[in-house]
């Protein structure tokens, strides 16, 4: 394989993540695994191609003029430059996914046991080949959910969440978090209340777990005809002032990520076909679907970009 064919290769639209690399002498071995390999990869050839890539970087370089750990490094600055490399764990990712109702994954008074976006996350990381397990202290979800393990409590506020989270870490040992909380602090809360609940909240979380990834998103929106009418408004306030809180913590080295989620709408409320369904606080399936979209690709941002997390070696399983 010449130069400008694998210049071409590692430009294709679809090669996106790669599990692991080894380098060795003047050979590359890459192994690749996409994030839509198996939806988006038709052509067989490329397929293989992609799946077991080796690279003779010697033959591009006159020999006497470079040396391997140059030729080595080239390649590997062009995987670089288009790739996102995602580190082989030993140990499955232990994620905690945590929240309110909308983590149980209820869509409205017709539908509670869906599992909300954790069953189409759980789907993908399967698809990826990536190691993962869900911890938390509940356990609810629809039989294509395989691992139900979630801190999922609806109703719930993020006082309610912050009372309770220490017994859950201790327990759980998560190694990344994904936080979704506030929308049943709409109802009663201030926007300033909200605001400091969520500092007090995210404080607490990464006391107890210094070692974790703690991932923050954003909340749905709120139907403008939810009652009381200011919950919309608060909503939107308060996902306003959610990336100045993350930038807060990460001032003060926390590892904390904000994930924005608000491009979510109305449409994608079970109360947009009628409020006789829900409150107007769920999702619906397709809302449901891309917060796992969301939430799927900041996990493979934060790990690719922390290839020596930590994971806990003595946890349970």
């Amino acid at each position: 394989m010449n130069k400008e064919i694998f210049h071409n290769l590692i430009q294709h639209t679809i090669f996106r993540k790669l599990i692991f690399f080894v380098y060795y002498s003047h050979v590359i071995k890459v192994t690749i695994v996409t994030l839509a390999l198996k939806r988006k990869l038709k052509n067989k050839a490329l397929s293989s191609l992609l799946y077991q890539i080796k690279v003779d970087a010697s033959s591009h370089f006159d020999t006497t003029l470079y040396s391997d750990a140059y030729i080595n490094n080239w390649a590997i600055a062009e995987l670089k430059e288009k790739c996102t490399f995602v580190p082989e764990y030993k140990s499955p990712l232990r994620i905690m996914p945590l929240g309110d109702s909308i983590t149980y994954g209820i869509k409205g008074i017709s539908d509670i046991d869906s599992g909300g976006y954790r069953t189409e996350l759980w789907q993908k990381f399967v698809a990826d080949d990536l190691p993962v397990k869900f911890v938390g202290s509940r356990c609810d979800g629809p039989n294509e959910l395989s691992d139900k393990m979630h801190e999922g409590h609806p109703g719930w506020t993020m006082k309610q969440v912050s009372a309770s989270a220490s017994q859950w870490f201790d327990a759980a040992q998560p190694d990344l978090i994904l936080l979704m909380i506030g929308t049943n602090d709409t109802r009663k809360s201030s926007l300033k209340t909200m605001i400091e609940d969520l500092n007090t909240l995210i404080d607490i979380i990464t006391q107890h777990c210094p070692k974790a990834q703690l991932l923050v998103a954003s909340i749905p929106p709120i139907h403008p005809a939810a009652k009381p009418a200011i919950r919309s408004l608060r909503a939107i306030y308060f996902n306003a002032a959610i990336p100045s809180v993350v930038s807060s913590k990460i001032a003060q080295g926390k590892k904390v990520h904000f994930v924005d989620m608000r491009s979510l709408s109305v449409q994608d409320l079970t109360a947009s076909l009628s409020l006789d369904l829900d409150r107007g606080l769920h999702p619906n399936a397709q809302g449901y679907r891309k917060i796992a979209n969301f939430w799927h690709d900041a996990v493979f941002r934060v790990i690719s970009n922390n290839k020596h997390l930590t994971l806990t070696s003595s946890r349970p399983s």
